[in-house]
């Protein structure tokens, strides 16, 4: 798997409930377009489509998943799904994500702007973030929302202010 790796929108992803990302059935991005939409978007029809893409199947990547949150030692973290939907067995702390943006700031600076990115063009469509720190809070270097009934608001962000690195998690807002 690469940046150029094509993601092909399956009709398993499609079928994903909102978020999407307005891609018909059978197109097909790049898997550095598809970090793009994800991190901005959080569309889980594109979860879906990276999933197929890197492990075959759903089922396979969500055992990843859990197999490197294990190894990370994400003590408080079980994944059910790629997208982050509502299921009462998918479960994380503050804690797991905290050390999760902190192993993608040290494993994986080279995609640390991704996180920044405010607006994605898909088409004649324009994704807008969700993330209104970026725009409004001085020193912002990105990271994720999201947000689902069950949890309610949730962010990590991540600030570089006067010479330090800041990171902040909030989740149930």
């Amino acid at each position: 798997i690469s940046l150029e790796t094509p993601i092909k929108v399956s009709r398993n992803a499609w079928n994903q409930a909102p978020s999407k990302s307005g891609l018909a059935i059978g197109s097909s991005i790049t898997m550095q377009d598809a970090l793009y939409i994800l991190v901005v978007k959080s569309a889980n029809d594109i979860a879906v489509a990276v999933a197929e893409a890197v492990s075959g199947s759903e089922p396979a990547f969500v055992e990843e998943m859990n197999a490197m949150a294990r190894a990370m030692g994400l003590t408080a973290t079980h994944y059910v799904n790629p997208h982050g939907l509502h299921n009462e067995a998918q479960v994380t702390s503050a804690r797991d994500l905290a050390m999760l943006a902190l192993y993608i700031h040290r494993d994986y600076p080279q995609y640390l702007d991704i996180f920044q990115t405010e607006k994605v063009r898909l088409g004649k469509a324009s994704l807008e973030t969700n993330n209104g720190l970026l725009e409004h809070f001085q020193g912002t270097t990105g990271m994720k929302t999201g947000y689902i009934c069950a949890s309610g608001l949730n962010i990590v962000a991540t600030v570089q202010r006067d010479g330090r690195n800041l990171l902040a998690v909030v989740l149930g807002g």
